[in-house]
C-alpha cells in the first residue's frame, strides 16, 4: 500500500557531487538523506563525467522510487591567474605590480591573467580582486602590454586563483566552447536544469535559450540564471523574466558587490522571484564549516533558516557534499533546519497578484485556486500539468498547503523537483480530461487523501497555457 502524504519539506535541497559519488553507494545515501536535485559543476567535469554521473543518478532514482533532478552548472568564462614560478608569489599592501593578459609564466610582482581583453576593458582606476577578494589591486595605468597596479590588500597569489573585475564592463561570452561541449553531453544524458554562470544581461539568457531550442521540448532543460555580477543585479527583473530559475550565487556575488551588500541583494532576488513566479536557489557556503566539521555553526543554521523564512525555493550545498568530510550529515542537517524553519515561519510569504497574458489565464486561475483552498479548508492543492508551468506558478503563491502535481511525463516530474511545496505523481497519458482526473483520483486515494477536501487546477486540454478550471471537491473513497 502506498504511504499517505505527510507534511512535506517545502524547501528543496540541491547538492553538488564529485568523483566520490561514483563509489560505494554514496549517491544513494545522499539522496536518501534528502537531496532533491543533484548539481554537476561543469567547471570540474571532463569529457564523459556528465553522462556517467547522470546515469548514476538515474540508477539511484530507480532504486529510491522518486524523481531526481540534475542541474548541470556550466563553468562560464571564469578568469584566473596564470602559471607562477613555484606556484605562488607574495604581495604586500603598497607593492607596485604588473598584470599581463594570457598564460605567460609569472614571478615576483608580475602575473598573467587569462582574459584576452584585459588591456582594452580594464581601465585605470578599476579594481582587480583575486582569490575571492582577499587580494585587491587598483589599476594605475596601462603600459607596454600590461596593467600597472597598486596592491590595496596583500597576500599570497596562487596560480589558478579566481580573478574578478567588478568595476569593468566585460565582453566575454556567457557560454564558452567548453560549456557548449558540456551542454551537448548533458542534453544527450538527460539533464533537467542548466546553470548559466556570470550572466551580465538578458541577452546572455536568450543566447542560451537559442542553443537549447534544438532539444525536444519535453527534454529541454530549464535555465538557471546565476546572479553573481553587478550588471546582473542591475538587470535583475529582465533576467528573471527570461529565465526559468534564478540562483543567488553568493561566492562571486560577494566579491563583486562586497560581502555586506549580499544579504540585501539576496532578499531582492527572492522578491523578484516571487514577482515573476520564478523559483530561486540560495547557494554558497550555507554549511561551509561542515566541509571539515560534523556540525554547523550557529550562524550557518541561521543563514539556512533565514533563506527558508524568506521563501527560497531551494537551498544548495557545494563543497559540503562534493569534497567535504561529512556529506551525509550536511544533507541531514540542512533537511532538519529547513523543516524546523518552515514550522516556525513567523509570517506568510505574500504572493504577487498576477494578471492574464493574452489568452493565457493560468496566472489568474492559480491566484483564484489559492483563495479557494484557504476558504474551503482544503488539505491539498492538486494540479494537472503537461509542462510543469502551472505547478511552478502555484508554488510561488505563498501557500503552505502541499501542492500535488499530476503529470504523464517523468521528465516533467524531474523538473518539478526544484519547486517549493510540490510533490508529484505520474499517471498514464489520457485521451480526455475525465480520464485524466479519474487516474489522478486513484493516485490521490492511494496516498491518503480519500475523504479530504482538495482544490483541483486543470485545463480543457493537456497543453501549456490551457489551464482554465478551479474545482473544489471532497474526494470520495473508491467504490467497493
Amino acid at each position: 500500500m502506498a504511504k499517505p502524504i505527510r507534511e512535506p519539506r517545502a524547501t528543496k535541497i540541491v547538492a553538488t557531487i564529485g568523483p566520490r559519488a561514483e563509489t560505494g553507494g554514496e549517491l544513494v545515501r545522499l539522496l536518501s538523506a534528502g537531496v532533491d536535485v543533484v548539481r554537476l559543476n561543469g567547471a570540474h567535469c571532463r569529457p564523459g563525467d556528465i553522462a556517467r554521473r547522470v546515469a548514476l543518478v538515474r540508477s539511484a532514482e530507480k532504486a529510491l522510487g522518486r524523481p531526481v533532478g540534475v542541474l548541470l552548472d556550466l563553468g562560464g568564462p571564469k578568469i584566473r591567474v596564470g602559471p607562477i614560478e613555484g606556484d605562488t608569489t607574495a604581495w604586500e599592501a603598497g607593492d607596485a605590480v604588473e598584470i599581463v593578459p594570457g598564460h605567460a609564466m609569472g614571478s615576483g610582482r608580475t602575473i598573467s591573467v587569462t582574459y584576452p581583453a584585459l588591456l582594452s576593458e580594464v581601465a585605470p582606476g578599476a579594481e582587480i580582486r583575486i582569490a575571492d577578494g582577499l587580494i585587491r589591486l587598483k589599476v594605475e595605468r596601462r603600459e607596454r602590454g600590461a596593467l600597472r597596479a597598486r596592491v590595496l590588500a596583500g597576500g599570497t597569489v596562487r596560480k589558478g586563483a579566481g580573478v574578478n573585475l567588478p568595476s569593468s564592463a566585460l565582453s566575454a561570452p556567457a557560454v564558452t566552447p567548453k560549456d557548449r561541449r558540456d551542454l551537448r553531453e548533458g542534453l544527450e544524458a538527460g539533464i533537467q536544469f542548466v546553470g548559466l554562470s556570470f550572466v551580465r544581461s538578458v541577452d546572455h539568457v536568450k543566447a542560451l535559450r537559442r542553443l537549447l531550442a534544438a532539444a525536444p521540448a519535453e527534454r529541454r532543460p530549464w535555465i538557471v540564471s546565476k546572479i553573481e555580477r553587478v550588471e546582473a543585479v542591475r538587470a535583475l527583473r529582465e533576467i528573471a523574466a527570461a529565465s526559468d530559475v534564478l540562483m543567488v550565487a553568493r561566492g562571486d556575488l560577494g566579491v563583486e558587490i562586497g560581502l555586506a551588500a549580499v544579504p540585501g541583494v539576496q532578499r531582492a532576488i527572492l522578491a523578484v522571484g516571487r514577482e515573476k513566479a520564478v523559483p530561486v536557489i540560495v547557494a554558497t557556503q550555507m554549511l561551509e564549516s561542515m566541509v571539515e566539521n560534523p556540525v554547523p555553526t550557529r550562524a550557518e543554521v541561521s543563514d539556512v533558516a533565514g533563506a527558508v523564512h524568506d521563501g527560497a525555493d531551494a537551498v544548495m550545498l557545494s563543497g559540503e557534499t562534493a569534497v567535504g568530510a561529512h556529506p551525509i550529515e550536511a544533507v541531514r542537517t540542512m533537511d532538519e533546519i529547513a523543516r524546523v524553519a518552515e514550522a516556525q515561519r513567523p509570517v506568510a510569504i505574500e504572493a504577487t497578484e498576477r494578471s492574464a497574458t493574452g489568452a493565457d489565464h493560468t496566472p489568474v486561475v492559480c491566484d483564484m485556486a489559492v483563495v479557494a483552498a484557504r476558504r474551503a479548508g482544503a488539505r491539498a492543492m492538486v494540479v494537472y500539468t503537461a509542462s510543469g508551468r502551472t505547478a511552478r506558478l502555484l508554488s510561488k503563491e505563498g501557500t503552505r498547503l502541499p501542492i500535488v502535481a499530476i503529470t504523464s511525463s517523468e521528465e516533467v516530474r524531474r523538473r518539478l523537483t526544484i519547486l517549493r511545496n510540490v510533490v508529484s505523481y505520474r499517471i498514464p497519458a489520457s485521451s480526455s480530461v475525465e480520464e485524466m482526473i479519474a487516474s489522478g483520483d486513484a493516485v490521490l486515494r492511494a496516498h491518503g487523501l480519500a475523504g479530504a477536501t482538495v482544490v483541483e487546477v486543470s485545463g480543457a486540454a493537456a497543453l501549456e497555457g490551457a489551464t482554465n478550471t478551479v474545482r473544489i471537491r471532497t474526494l470520495r473513497p473508491a467504490a467497493r
